[in-house]
């Protein structure tokens, strides 16, 4: 087996061409913190993780402190190492920035046995290349006047997108009123996903979600982070399916998500819960509960992990600031993403220097 013979890691900050708002902050800045692996077979595993503009530098810090020094001579063996440098976290906490900084290597060693292998991720999982739907957050942004959301939604329509997901948190009868508009502009078929960002009270999600007068494919993490006894709670007291995990951090947190009842959908992001393998492992798990997984985000990375799984209806296309940087972006085929065939995941960055925050 090949090890690892170098690692060089990277801050980067890609500015928004506008700031976006949700209920709860608002996102100026994409950091991508970023894992270059070089390996004895000269096989080169691209990696990355990211914050919203906050927190890059503290990830960095501990993906070079901690992590590095562990794996130079290491063998290219994905889950092995990701246990090993998890046995690093005990003490700090196996959440937030921990997750972040294992994302970053762990990602980069799958695309580096890809490449080693010849063999595109989506394979090398046991998946077959294949299209897969896609939603669109973009045009939803809670900021957006609602002319603008009509104008957003009309343009997601056209374009082909098998959904739309708007922001809401501007009280219960403008964002009723809000959701109604987009309704109304999107095309019978298209999905419309609502997401709350935590900004609710169980109280204040109950009513608006039985108040709520138009059909909708879930409202998202309505309530606190973490209170999955809560999410349980309102599930059995709303119609309303509910989806949660962008802000799930292990896999520990999803095992108890599913436990309690807490989620009708869940949606890990292989940034925030450690990388590749154990997003895996959540959809896996996901999958023995017969629950669907649509992942937040980062869809480079996730159009080829979803691949071996027939318990995915959608695919997140967030903001459009990841694009900026990466020499070939998806592109929307049929209302959908399909991954690329190259070795590994197919990705490769073009003109990031400028962004170094170093």
């Amino acid at each position: 087996m090949s090890t690892i013979t170098s690692v060089e890691t990277g801050l980067y900050g890609i500015p928004n061409e506008e700031a976006l708002e949700d209920a709860t902050q608002t996102f100026n800045e994409l950091e991508l913190v970023t894992a270059i692996i070089e390996t004895s077979e000269g096989a080169t595993g691209i990696g990355f993780t990211y914050t919203i503009g906050r927190g890059g530098r503290a990830t960095k810090q501990f993906l070079d402190d901690v992590l590095v020094p562990h794996l130079e001579g290491t063998d290219v063996a994905p889950r092995q190492v990701y246990h090993d440098l998890r046995a690093e976290t005990t003490f700090v906490g196996r959440e937030g920035i921990s997750e972040f900084a294992i994302a970053a290597v762990d990602t980069a060693l799958w695309d580096a046995k890809g490449k080693e292998t010849g063999r595109p991720l989506y394979d090398l999982l046991g998946g077959a290349q294949k299209h897969v739907p896609a939603y669109e957050t973009n045009g939803g942004w809670i900021q957006f006047s609602k002319d603008r959301l009509r104008e957003n939604a009309r343009r997601i329509g056209e374009e082909g997108f098998a959904g739309m997901k708007m922001k809401i948190g501007r009280g219960p009868v403008e964002d009723a009123d809000r959701i109604r508009a987009v309704r109304e502009e999107l095309p019978d078929d298209v999905e419309l996903m609502i997401d709350a960002n935590c900004s609710f009270t169980v109280a204040e999600a109950r009513r608006f979600a039985n108040e709520l007068d138009v059909g909708i494919t879930w409202l998202e993490e309505p309530l606190q982070k973490g209170d999955y006894a809560a999410y349980a709670d309102l599930r059995k007291k709303v119609d309303v399916p509910i989806a949660l995990g962008e802000n799930v951090y292990n896999t520990t947190q999803f095992k108890q998500v599913l436990a309690e009842g807490a989620a009708d959908f869940l949606q890990p992001d292989v940034s925030r819960v450690g990388g590749i393998t154990p997003w895996i492992t959540v959809a896996e798990t996901a999958d023995l509960w017969n629950t669907p997984v649509s992942p937040h985000y980062v869809e480079p990375v996730h159009v080829h992990l979803v691949a071996p799984f027939d318990n995915v209806p959608y695919i997140e296309h967030h903001s459009t600031v990841l694009n900026k940087v990466v020499e070939s972006p998806l592109e929307l085929e049929d209302g959908g993403f399909v991954p690329p065939s190259d070795p590994g995941l197919g990705i490769a960055f073009d003109g990031l220097a400028q962004y170094d925050k170093e």
